[in-house]
């Protein structure tokens, strides 16, 4: 028996939070999680607690479980930020991480086509335009180092 059995949703949401914050605890966070999760799926925090789910699977490079923990939140809490969130995050964790330019690109798209006017559209835009180059040949890329000094204090101009 893991800690948080038997607890209320209150102190088994807060008990999660707190054990993923270390490393030597985050495994009993997690299951902490995924009780709060199974046993209270209707309580506001649900969406939340799905997609923290997912995301300490994909830190922890679990892939095939933060996949399932996305798809999860998907379906069952659809219009939520947190899905919304979880669908950038998603797509992110194929490009960054998985390395898979054509689902990456999929999701990428499904999510500008759902999220046209949403503050990570630009995000998703620039890694779709930019899915099969390395992150030094992207041209927004390229326009930062040009604009970077050389040197503290120093202004680079067109003709440097």
């Amino acid at each position: 028996m893991y800690a948080g059995c038997g607890k209320s949703p209150d102190e088994l949401y807060y008990e999660a939070k707190s054990l993923i914050g270390s490393r030597e605890t985050i495994d009993d966070g997690l299951k902490c999680l995924v009780e709060f999760e199974r046993k209270y799926p209707d309580d506001p925090r649900a969406p939340e607690v799905l997609l923290t789910i997912a995301t300490v699977h994909q830190a922890k490079q679990d892939f095939d479980n933060a996949i399932a923990a996305y798809e999860s939140l998907f379906s069952r809490y659809p219009g939520t930020a947190e899905e919304y969130k979880g669908r950038f995050l998603l797509g992110y964790m194929y490009f960054d991480e998985l390395r898979d330019p054509v689902s990456a690109g999929s999701i990428f798209r499904d999510f500008i086509a759902a999220y046209p006017d949403s503050e990570l559209t630009v995000s998703a835009q620039v890694l779709l335009e930019n899915i099969d180059q390395p992150i030094e040949e992207w041209p927004v890329i390229k326009a930062l180092d040009q604009s970077v000094p050389e040197e503290p204090g120093q202004i680079r101009s067109d003709s440097d």
